[in-house]
């Protein structure tokens, strides 16, 4: 809740909603999306000016599911990493209106080095996909953007976004 109430930019992904083992839904981000748009529509002038972008795999399908998103332009993004990196990119130069966003091609670039690094950790670690915990991929990423800050002398964009 307090990550919700304090982020200005919310990027919701409802398609990520797949059945658990025990064939129950994952309903967090439809959840976190709807208290995401209700802080915007309902909060105070901090929240007025909150920004939220909704990914779906296929356009118009949450129509079928949740309905209750009409009038909020969904992106689709096919399951495709490079779709969802050049919409958010997009997306956020045009509300954030900052210039320093880097260019697609940029952004595609260091996805792919990090899924490379990301590949040679769990390789070094004995680990596959399946079994990194969310935390630790977390921590793996803050590795990453801490090893891109100016000072180290790596050209990553990871932080052209500021906070």
């Amino acid at each position: 809740m307090r990550c919700i109430n304090d982020c200005r930019y919310g990027i919701h992904d409802i398609s990520r909603t797949e059945l658990n083992d025990e064939k129950l839904p994952r309903l967090n981000m439809p959840f976190e999306t709807g208290l995401f748009f209700a802080a915007k529509h309902f909060g105070g002038k901090n929240q007025k000016v909150k920004f939220g972008l909704v990914f779906e795999r296929t356009k118009y399908l949450y129509q079928k599911y949740i309905s209750d998103l009409s009038g909020i332009d969904t992106k689709a993004h096919d399951n495709d990493p490079f779709k969802v990196i050049e919409k958010v990119r997009d997306w956020l130069k045009i509300v954030s209106r900052r210039s320093t966003i880097p260019a697609p091609t940029i952004l595609k670039r260091e996805y792919l080095e990090f899924e490379r690094r990301l590949a040679e950790l769990l390789d070094d670690l004995e680990l596959g996909d399946e079994n990194i915990s969310f935390n630790d991929y977390c921590h793996f990423i803050e590795e990453v953007l801490e090893e891109g800050q100016p000072d180290s002398g790596n050209k990553s964009h990871a932080n052209a976004f500021g906070s």
